[in-house]
């Protein structure tokens, strides 16, 4: 490791590490009224045992249990929990609240008792293939075979991210080469998608939401714009026939976007889409903002260990690569 990456390594660790001891004082000081912090997670496992079968990549899966902590934390912390139904309506007088799951994994449904029992609303982005096909979603696939084969982890993050650069159908046919035409075969409960009849119960019920997460998980800024129109209009004629609702709401896959997927967005009709940039929303919002609503990434930890960095709208990779972005555009 060079001196940079060193650097880059240890300071936002720091940063986190004088964030524990400080960030207690500050939410005393610091004025949570009027702000939106949406959490989007991908898994649940209902157990620990269900993460010893390494059958998804961890990446901000957690289990039930550890689920119902992160709803209880923000109750005791006084936020409101919301539906997409809510957005237009919020005033500036309450911290709120909203949690997303994107994908459409099976083992999203083991949310429901929680959600029930706190009575909280939760949104569900739907990628409409995997739940056609019954296929595993692509990253997993590479994490399954590449985890068995014994491969470090950080290896596999690099084939990971090094695929995001290529189109759908590109990722498939370089899956099946590496590891033979039924790699895509979900393994357990843990790993594969939702069916439609599964979907279509689970969104009946009174505390789920569904949205639009396109139709192959496409990458949007790999595509072109006949080929984006497709991704979402074929994904709300499905979740249509499926649920009896066209989606109002919809997930950018990996966060891409740019203005032409915004503008494409709106003319499709939806109401409000939702990134990936870790940053708290401020209300109230306009009509434009509602297309770039910010997402936290929840973490594969206890929220008590990130809830505190959350609430201020920072962390230290945050910080610390916000400060690198103001230095370079100086210079």
């Amino acid at each position: 490791m060079n001196f940079k990456s060193k650097i880059d390594t240890v300071v936002p660790k720091a940063i986190n590490k004088v964030g524990y001891i400080l960030n207690p004082l500050l939410l005393k000081i610091f004025k949570e009224e009027g702000q939106l912090l949406i959490f989007y997670f991908h898994g649940l496992y209902r157990n620990l045992e269900d993460r010893k079968l390494k059958h998804v990549d961890p990446q901000n899966n957690i289990t039930v249990d550890q689920f119902s902590d992160f709803i209880e934390y923000f109750i005791r912390n006084k936020y409101q929990f919301i539906g997409p139904e809510d957005l237009d309506d919020l005033s500036g007088e309450k911290p709120y609240i909203m949690i997303t799951f994107d994908d459409g994994y099976f083992n999203n449904t083991w949310s429901l008792p929680v959600l029930k029992k706190y009575k909280v609303p939760a949104t569900f982005f739907i990628s409409t293939y995997n739940l056609l096909e019954n296929k595993s979603f692509w990253w997993d696939v590479v994490y399954k075979f590449r985890t068995q084969e014994g491969v470090d982890l950080g290896i596999i993050r690099r084939e990971q991210q090094n695929l995001k650069r290529f189109k759908y159908h590109e990722i498939n046919a370089y899956l099946e080469e590496k590891f033979g035409s039924d790699c895509f075969l979900p393994w357990s409960d843990v790993d594969r998608p939702m069916t439609d009849e599964e979907l279509k119960v689970f969104s009946a019920e009174e505390y789920v939401n569904i949205g639009n997460h396109t139709h192959n998980h496409g990458i949007l800024t790999n595509h072109s714009e006949t080929e984006i129109l497709e991704e979402f209009k074929t994904s709300n004629t499905i979740l249509d026939r499926i649920t009896g609702q066209v989606p109002k709401t919809m997930a950018f896959p990996n966060g891409n976007f740019d203005l032409n997927i915004l503008r494409i967005a709106k003319e499709i009709g939806y109401k409000c889409a939702f990134t990936t940039q870790g940053l708290t929303n401020r209300l109230p919002h306009g009509n434009d903002e509602m297309l770039l609503l910010n997402r936290f990434m929840a973490r594969p930890v206890p929220i008590s260990n990130y809830g505190s960095f959350s609430r201020l709208g920072y962390d230290g990779d945050t910080l610390y690569n916000g400060f690198k972005d103001k230095v370079m555009n100086l210079i």
